[in-house]
């Protein structure tokens, strides 16, 4: 389900000459949606006979298990809560691979409680065969990533991340090439400039936690997933919404002139 409005648009764009991206793709038009109105551990959008998602327990935390409207909702007072694709089969490592583009978004919302040191939700990703992986995570007033070094630099400081669903795109190069949207912001310095992974190497086997994957790192807070959708053959940017040219704002300035004469 979702709860931001957006095109759904699947469409080539020039975005700038030397531009690493020149694609731009809603994510209702990627490979694997999951719009959280039953648990993912339940499906099988591959046809592998294998469900795409963990379902299991370990170490107290489990896959969400209130899914409600359309909405995938934590429960951190029950233990951690998570979505993760670690296992022979999964929907990640049975159609992704380092060697190849890739394009994951989320829609999340805050739902309550304190965040922690790492902020209130994150998603670590690890492709299948890569040696290195990375961490966008939502704080409540800026966005962490772990990047190339091993340190978190912050983003998008005194943003309210509180209140509201929230977007995260994070598009994959082949190799250790990432581009990060919020928001569809854009938190590379250009779309020639990727951003390196800096987590480290905890799964080269292709393993992706998203949610509540530190315990304490994400304190007690409680969010909603709106969708997960997976994208296996291409790294897109965000859809543009171009901006209304000035003969539309000289339009809708008329109009108001005129509906404020009639009063």
């Amino acid at each position: 389900m979702k709860h931001m409005h957006t095109l759904a648009v699947l469409a080539a764009s020039t975005l700038g000459a030397h531009a690493a991206i020149v694609a731009e793709a809603d994510s209702s038009g990627f490979d694997y949606l999951y719009e959280m109105d039953t648990n993912p551990a339940t499906l099988d959008l591959d046809s592998n006979s294998t469900n795409d998602w963990f379902g299991g327990t370990v170490s107290g935390a489990t896959i969400p298990q209130t899914y409600t409207g359309g909405v995938a909702y934590s429960n951190d007072s029950a233990g951690e809560n998570l979505f993760r694709v670690d296992f022979g089969g999964s929907i990640l490592r049975n159609n992704f691979s380092d060697a190849n583009p890739m394009t994951m978004e989320l829609s999340v919302s805050k739902q309550g409680g304190s965040q922690g040191t790492l902020g209130w939700f994150g998603a670590a990703l690890q492709m299948p065969g890569a040696s290195n992986s990375i961490v966008v995570a939502f704080a409540d007033d800026h966005v962490k990533v772990r990047e190339t070094g091993g340190g978190y630099s912050e983003y998008l400081n005194g943003t309210d991340f509180t209140s509201g669903f929230h977007t995260m795109r994070v598009a994959k190069e082949g190799g250790d090439n990432y581009y990060i949207w919020i928001d569809d912001v854009l938190l590379n310095a250009d779309l020639s400039t990727p951003i390196g992974g800096g987590n480290g190497n905890f799964n080269s086997g292709g393993s992706w936690f998203i949610g509540d994957y530190s315990s304490g790192g994400f304190g007690s807070a409680d969010w909603g997933v709106d969708y997960i959708r997976m994208e296996a053959d291409g790294a897109f940017a965000p859809v543009a919404v171009p901006e209304p040219s000035s003969a539309v704002l000289l339009g809708l300035g008329g109009a108001a002139l005129i509906l404020r004469r009639r009063k």
